[in-house]
């Protein structure tokens, strides 16, 4: 494993140096978890931590072979923002491997006899916290794969549900971690941190900064998540019956207007993640400066790559939750009655999720994706055109018009007509049906 990590140059003088790249960092932490299975998997004594353990592992496993497939196959999806997670993953791992040698070799080097597991720390956390932190890994991976694969196809209203509970459980899951890096931050800001009042003062107030900081991007992530919802949909117009209209003015400036301020809040957040990451820098000089172990300051280097990790973890999910609610429209369009017009289309290329359901005669459904000339043309012709019933030769016409008269068209057909196409009827004249678009939600028109 050590071998194949240099060959890629990954691990470097002892020191742990992945390469830039989203496939060089998706094989890396690939090869690492082999690496950490095949190492655990080697020992005879597996406790029911230990087995928990190795289940994960292969999970994540299967997760970044994944990932690794579609980064060697697939040009047209970023996936770029999980190098950072890929790449704690990955040392994580490796890390993880060399805790347990070391701690074999210190019970004796025995892979037959090693009972040392409770013993196995990794950034003050059991095997069952390493498990948890493996977890983040690989729910965040596949998060990632399931919003990319949304992006480029279609899948059922069942693997949707579950990808929004993954992206729920996953989030929470997140939270408690930060909320664990910070308890052991203070910790250590609490031991190297001199007691004299200037650097006891100006801690205090680094930290409540932070804790503000926090407060404010957890604002403005409400308030961008509220103005998703509230986007104005065009009002279906009450009078006569008429061809699917394009989004009215006073809509389409409102939501323009309500598109600018998320644009803005985006903004605002970055300013705020930086501000964070700059505060958490001063806590880290102040801390390095009272510290004169080598392990104190690895593993305060370690956390805050972890914290990073986690932060970024959650931006992945909370993009691709904020994906889920404005680029697909789960819907549900259900008619009663004959000769009714279903419509369940997109004119703005959001993904659509859900199914027309119809209870009568002769129900005409239009599903997928067209652009407002196509629909509205489409609309004018299903208009005009009425089924008739199994066994009539007359067709029924909407509105009980009387059929038009054409001197020009022969009232009966011709034989060759007859033995070639059947008896044949006439259209009634073309009408509209009462149908909205709701860029991606579902209309309908009842006879």
């Amino acid at each position: 494993m050590l071998k194949e990590c240099i060959s890629t140059g990954i691990y470097r003088d002892g020191a742990y140096s992945p390469r830039s790249g989203l496939p060089a960092l998706a094989k890396f932490a690939f090869q690492c978890s082999i690496g950490l299975h095949s190492t655990v998997q080697s020992y005879q004594f597996h406790p029911k931590r230990v087995r928990d353990l190795i289940e994960e592992l292969e999970a994540l496993s299967g997760v970044l072979r994944a990932l690794t497939s579609t980064v060697d196959t697939t040009t047209d999806v970023d996936l770029s923002a999980l190098e950072l997670p890929l790449r704690r993953c990955g040392i994580a791992c490796k890390e993880f491997e060399e805790e347990i040698k070391k701690c074999s070799s210190r019970s004796g080097g025995s892979r037959t006899s090693f009972r040392d597991w409770a013993k196995l720390t990794y950034m003050d956390d059991n095997i069952d916290g390493f498990k948890q932190l493996l977890a983040g890994y690989k729910s965040t991976i596949n998060i990632a794969l399931m919003d990319a694969s949304l992006r480029r196809s279609s899948v059922t209203a069942e693997e949707l549900e579950r990808h929004r509970t993954q992206i729920n459980t996953t989030t929470d899951d997140l939270e408690a971690h930060l909320q664990s890096i910070d308890e052991k931050f203070e910790a250590i800001f609490g031991r190297t941190v001199t007691h004299s009042d200037s650097d006891a003062k100006e801690l205090q107030r680094i930290k409540e900064e932070r804790l503000s900081t926090q407060k404010c991007l957890e604002i403005c992530a409400q308030l961008s998540d509220h103005i998703g919802q509230i986007r104005i949909r065009p009002a279906q117009s009450s009078s006569a019956p008429g061809p699917i209209d394009p989004e009215p003015l006073p809509e389409r400036v409102t939501n323009q207007g309500l598109e600018d301020c998320k644009d803005s809040l985006k903004l605002t957040s970055a300013k705020l993640e930086r501000h964070m990451h700059d505060l958490m820098e001063r806590l880290m000089t102040k801390s390095k400066s009272a510290m004169s172990s080598e392990k104190d300051l690895a593993d305060l280097a370690r956390l805050r790559d972890e914290w990073e990790t986690t932060r970024q973890c959650q931006n992945i999910c909370s993009e691709a939750e904020t994906r889920l609610k404005e680029n697909i429209s789960v819907i549900e369009n259900h008619a009663t009655g004959d000769e009714a017009i279903q419509f369940m289309v997109s004119t703005n290329d959001k993904t659509i999720h859900g199914r027309n359901e119809g209870t009568g005669d002769r129900i005409r459904q239009v599903g997928g994706h067209f652009n407002d000339d196509s629909l509205q043309q489409l609309s004018r012709d299903l208009a005009g055109l009425s089924i008739p019933r199994s066994g009539n030769n007359v067709p029924s016409s909407r509105g009980n018009t009387p059929p038009v008269r054409d001197d020009g068209l022969q009232k009966e057909p011709t034989p060759e007509f007859k033995d070639r196409f059947g008896q044949g009827f006439k259209l009634p004249p073309k009408s509209s049906p009462n149908t909205a678009r709701d860029d991606g939600v579902s209309s309908q028109s009842m006879s």
